[in-house]
């Protein structure tokens, strides 16, 4: 008797849908309309992410809707990198929207940030100044700017970063600039490293690396700490983003990776920057 062979089964595609819209809907649509012609130049967007022993890290960075309305490069970088069995190094940083070369600032800051990483432990561990490290930092953005040819200030970007020890469950956070730093504990959120008004504007590097500031955070199992750029940070100053993300980010399950990356690309009328963020539960 002749068997008759199994037909394949094939799935239909289905429609991924659109990021969720808060409050009135933005001007910009949410699609690139020039593909950028910069000088390194990096892909609209980025995702990363790992399930660990006791902790579960996602992160994205997302090209703005302004950005890709104009045709101009993604200006937020990130970076997660594995330290050892047990520590993790995580960093977002914000170019200066005037200048033109901000986005290798902001990539290049991230990667100074790998490389002086024995600096940034000894600030951790032994007390060290952190302007030591970010010192470090903005020695390789200015050389950064003389192999371009162009001046130190170019290349001007903020530098947020986290050594998260999952033996220890805390965090060791730092930044020059205004980058932020949040807990997230039972629906409430925390600020890590305070916001205060009426004080001079946040530093930048590599001019400002001795306006660093650090903070040490205890992660309670079910804790999220959100390290993010302020294309995340300023919308969720309001009420409605606020609730919408803790929403999504108090729940008992983690995001899958394209969950997470659907997620951060919500819209906000008036909120169409870069928006980054590195988010790690303690599982």
């Amino acid at each position: 008797m002749k068997r008759l062979q199994a037909k394949p089964r094939f799935i239909p595609a289905g429609r991924v849908l659109d990021p969720l819209v808060i409050g009135s809907e933005p001007m910009k649509r949410p699609v690139t309309g020039v593909i950028p012609d910069a000088t390194g130049k990096r892909p609209d967007s980025e995702l990363d992410g790992a399930d660990l022993p006791e902790l579960a890290v996602r992160a994205a960075s997302i090209r703005g809707d302004a950005h890709r309305h104009d045709g101009v490069p993604r200006r937020d970088a990130m970076g997660l990198w594995q330290i050892d069995e047990s520590r993790l190094l995580a960093c977002v940083a914000g170019g200066l929207a005037d200048d033109a070369l901000s986005h290798l600032g902001s990539a290049e800051a991230c990667s100074a940030a790998r490389r002086n990483l024995l600096s940034l432990l000894r600030h951790a561990e032994d007390g060290l100044p952190a302007e030591d490290f970010f010192g470090d930092v903005a020695r390789d953005l200015t050389e950064r700017a003389e192999r371009e040819g162009v001046p130190a200030d170019t290349l001007r970007t903020t530098l947020l970063t986290a050594i998260i020890d999952t033996d220890e469950h805390r965090a060791h956070v730092t930044r020059v600039g205004d980058g932020t730093a949040m807990l997230l504990r039972e629906g409430v959120w925390t600020l890590c490293l305070p916001e205060e008004t009426g004080t001079p504007a946040p530093g930048t590097l590599p001019e400002d690396s001795s306006r660093a500031e650090s903070a040490i955070v205890d992660l309670r199992r079910g804790d999220m700490l959100l390290l993010c750029t302020g294309g995340l940070a300023r919308p969720m100053r309001g009420e409605q983003v606020s609730e919408q993300v803790s929403a999504w980010w108090a729940q008992p399950t983690v995001p899958s990776l394209p969950e997470f990356f659907w997620q951060l690309s919500f819209r906000a009328e008036d909120h169409d920057d870069d928006r980054t963020a590195i988010c790690a539960w303690r599982c």
